[in-house]
């Protein structure tokens, strides 16, 4: 291990270098990766410019990860994010009278990985996202995880540059961002809630790198416009009818909280035309809301209203259509059911799906008839890094070291740098396409946290803010202040009297009734600082990509302070570690 990740590790206040396994440290450093860096923005285009509009290169593509029926018929695959476990003793001996939420068929048409390109000329950085209930960048069973999928993908582009003639390089592991839409109805690649066979993992892993490759593959010279409408929140006093029109999209959970009403209710739309024939290339949507339109009561494997969302832009706008996730923490999607009478079943559930998804359609065409092209010269950049925080969530720890007993075995590696102890390892990422930022956390990030970084980071055009980027941990609170209400709804009910619960049992209460784990948030909290700690990354990242001074927005944060360490790492240090041993024959299911 290298002297400044020793000194990071230390500074994390949980290990230090000297207690650190040697074999993650030798193995670390038999197999060499390449980080990645963040360079200084230019101020000129490498493409010539057509009709004074920068010029990029833009490629689209998606592949199934749809399990085949053999997979689904031996009843182990289950559906993530209700309840918890597979009521399995030990993960083999089944509850008598249960059975948990394993999924019994396709939806529609399923879920898919999707991927997108940019380039300037010089760089190519690439999103990704896979419709699962979540993804963790590394897996104890073998090399199937996000950053297995990132640097494969790298690897696979790396050689097909080497052999054709392409007008865009080959993007770096560190410049390729990959998440997972959350949906609630996606396959449980998390492991808590029953998981998946081990195969399954190894067919995300493959389809997710054909489907980067393919957007690599496919790129052509393009023009980029960008336009955001509002979504609306519930219960918020401003509104937004220009904005499509139609009820609010939103919810926020904590609604009666005043230190947490801010809300990531922006609806970002980015378009590519081709400059040959000004052809739709692709339509990209980044929206916060979370993917539970459909309930527990579901249960066939979709990437619920992502999924449809994207059908639709496709079939709209052509080429193709991608919905990235943003900011979930306490996001939740306005539900208005299914209008039309009489339909049950899976024709029930697709009609929630599509009417909500035909509402974010109307938002979406709002901010496409009211988008700009991309301001500023070509320019793209992403990088990642890698943060290093002591977790403090029991529930965490529990699922990870002893989750088998409980029927709720956490898959995420054990090791460092991803967990040894209680230090927990991840990925940050920062990115720019022209005037637009890119932040990306690898949980379900409170809006504040992005919020800060918009405030901190001004004049930019649009600001993307990627969820569960690069990995998947959970609710991710900041700053401290936002910390008491998730805390208190997770023990108790609703709202205090009068707006509340009128009564609890016996007689009124003034904080709420009792509802042990009524709320998640706090419970799948992975760390009280880690929040903090990923809004200063992202400040930090937001300096690199634009050239300025790395302590440019972090000096300005008083929280930074505690994290300054954290400025050893070089940008794309997480991409440097060995992949995971492949122990598919150990753990055959999560």
């Amino acid at each position: 291990m290298n002297h400044r990740l020793s000194v990071a590790v230390a500074a994390a206040g949980v290990l230090s270098a000297a207690v650190i396994p040697a074999a993650a440290s030798s193995t670390a450093a038999a197999t060499p990766r390449t980080a990645g860096s963040a360079a200084a923005p230019r101020t000129s285009d490498v493409l010539p410019r057509v009709h004074g509009k920068a010029v990029y290169l833009v490629g689209g593509a998606k592949r199934s990860i749809n399990p085949p029926k053999g997979m689904l018929a031996a009843k182990d695959f289950y559906l993530g994010g209700y309840g918890l476990g597979d009521y399995k003793v030990g993960n083999e001996i089944q509850v008598p009278g249960t059975s948990g939420r394993y999924a019994t068929g396709i939806l529609g048409d399923g879920a898919h990985s999707h991927a997108m390109m940019v380039s300037d000329g010089r760089r190519t950085i690439a999103f990704g996202q896979i419709e699962t209930q979540g993804y963790f960048a590394s897996y104890k069973q073998g090399p199937f995880g996000i950053e297995e999928i990132r640097h494969d993908a790298a690897a696979k582009i790396a050689k097909l540059a080497a052999r054709h003639k392409h007008s865009a390089p080959a993007p770096t592991a560190a410049q390729i961002l990959v998440d997972s839409d959350h949906s609630h109805g996606g396959p449980d690649t998390v492991g808590v809630w029953g998981g998946v066979p081990t195969s399954y993992l190894r067919l995300v892993h493959d389809h997710t790198v054909s489907a980067l490759v393919a957007a690599w593959r496919h790129m052509h010279r393009a023009t980029l416009t960008y336009g955001v409408a509002h979504a609306g929140v519930e219960s918020e006093h401003k509104r937004y009818p220009a904005s499509g029109g139609g009820g609010p999209l939103l919810t926020n959970q904590f609604s009666n909280d005043p230190k947490n009403q801010v809300v990531d209710d922006q609806i970002r739309v980015l378009q590519a035309r081709t400059v040959k024939g000004n052809r739709l290339l692709g339509t990209y949507v980044n929206f916060s809301s979370h993917p539970t339109v459909l309930g527990s009561d579901n249960t066939k494997v979709t990437g619920d209203y992502v999924g449809r969302l994207n059908r639709k832009l496709a079939k709209r706008y052509g080429g193709f259509g991608f919905d990235q996730v943003g900011t979930l923490g306490r996001t939740q999607p306005a539900r208005t059911g299914c209008s039309k009478p009489n339909r049950k079943g899976s024709r029930e559930y697709l009609c929630e799906l599509d009417e909500y998804a035909a509402r974010v359609m109307a938002k979406v065409r709002y901010a496409v008839h009211h988008a700009r092209p991309v301001r500023g010269p070509a320019i793209v950049g992403m990088s990642s890094y890698l943060l290093l925080d002591p977790a403090t969530s029991p529930t965490l720890l529990t699922l990870l070291y002893g989750g088998t007993v409980i029927g709720a075995p956490a898959a995420r590696a054990i090791g460092f740098p991803w967990f040894t102890g209680a230090l927990l390892g991840t990925t940050s990422y920062s990115g720019r396409i022209g005037r637009l930022l890119i932040s990306g956390g690898p949980g379900e990030m409170y809006p504040q946290i992005v919020a800060k970084v918009r405030h901190s980071v001004r004049g930019m055009q649009g600001y993307l803010n990627i969820g569960t980027a690069g990995d998947f941990l959970g609710y991710i609170v900041a700053p401290l202040s936002a910390y008491p209400e998730p805390v208190r709804r997770s023990v108790l009910s609703g709202d205090p009297p009068p707006n509340g619960d009128p009564a609890c049992g016996a007689g009124d209460v003034s904080v709420g009734c009792p509802d042990p784990v009524g709320n998640d948030n706090y419970f799948f909290n992975v760390s009280h600082t880690f929040g903090l700690r990923l809004t200063c990354s992202l400040l930090r990242g937001a300096a690199d990509q634009l050239g300025k001074v790395a302590t440019t927005y972090t000096s300005a944060y008083g929280p930074c302070e505690s994290f300054t360490t954290d400025a050893l790492l070089p940008p794309g240090e997480d991409t440097t570690f060995p992949p995971q041993p492949d122990e598919s024959a150990v753990y055959p299911h999560l």
